[in-house]
């Protein structure tokens, strides 16, 4: 049987431009535009938690 993930959905509203946008991005990615996301939001959360450990780092 195929292996399921545990993922949650997440629902947002965006322009018509901006979706359209990532929709482009997403085709010339060979992507779809829930993984573009998925890896963005991934990335932006990574860097969060980057400057978080710094900024506790230089307290400590």
């Amino acid at each position: 049987m195929g292996g399921k993930t545990l993922l949650s959905g997440v629902t947002t509203y965006i322009s018509p431009e901006s979706k359209a946008e990532l929709e482009a991005w997403a085709q010339e990615e060979e992507r779809s535009v829930s993984w573009l996301l998925a890896k963005l939001i991934e990335n932006k959360l990574q860097e969060r938690r980057q400057k978080l450990s710094l900024a506790k780092n230089a307290i400590n």
